[in-house]
């Protein structure tokens, strides 16, 4: 008798999850941005930027992003990130203030002879706001100066102590 009620219960459990989720799939959950069906949001969303959320009208987005390895992919990615974020606040750097901490093997990738590649979307970035830092206790482990670095890099004592003191003044840690 008590498996038969026990039975019953989770049927009855799994009847309210799928009831609610069928009735979830009518409203996507980003869509107070934009149209009320989901049939419109790929047309609405391919054509048309999402503003910034409420949550930042009256205050600065604050984000330290950390890079710690020397994968193209992982870079790229961290380029894409912080070019989506400036992209959704404009071209207002008083909206934003992103910093990308970089040291162990990522720090070859803000050095001249290791990456020209990147050097100018840096650079063109660093112009909108983006701080970028280079990890000292790295630069001394690689013999690099700060003339081996980009000229737009500042050099911070040691990138883990960087990356708490954002955070401790308010900023949201990223790692691609």
């Amino acid at each position: 008798m008590k498996k038969n009620i026990l039975f019953l219960l989770i049927i009855a459990a799994f009847a309210l999850i799928i009831a609610s989720l069928s009735s979830y799939g009518n409203n996507a959950y980003a869509l107070k941005y934009g149209p009320s069906s989901y049939s419109s949001y790929p047309a609405y969303y391919n054509t048309h930027r999402l503003p910034p959320p409420v949550f930042f009208k009256h205050k600065v987005f604050k984000m330290v992003v950390e890079v710690d390895s020397a994968n193209p992919k992982v870079w790229r990615q961290t380029i894409n990130n912080v070019r989506n974020v400036m992209a959704t606040f404009g071209d207002n750097p008083f909206k934003y203030s992103i910093e990308i901490v970089v040291f162990g093997p990522g720090l070859k990738l803000l050095m001249k002879k290791f990456d020209k590649k990147n050097e100018p979307i840096l650079q063109s970035l660093a112009v909108y706001g983006l701080m970028l830092r280079a990890c000292h206790n790295t630069m001394l482990h690689f013999h690099a100066t700060t003339e081996s670095l980009f000229p737009f890099v500042k050099v911070v004592p040691a990138g883990v102590v960087e990356i708490v003191r954002r955070e401790t003044q308010g900023y949201s840690f990223l790692k691609p």
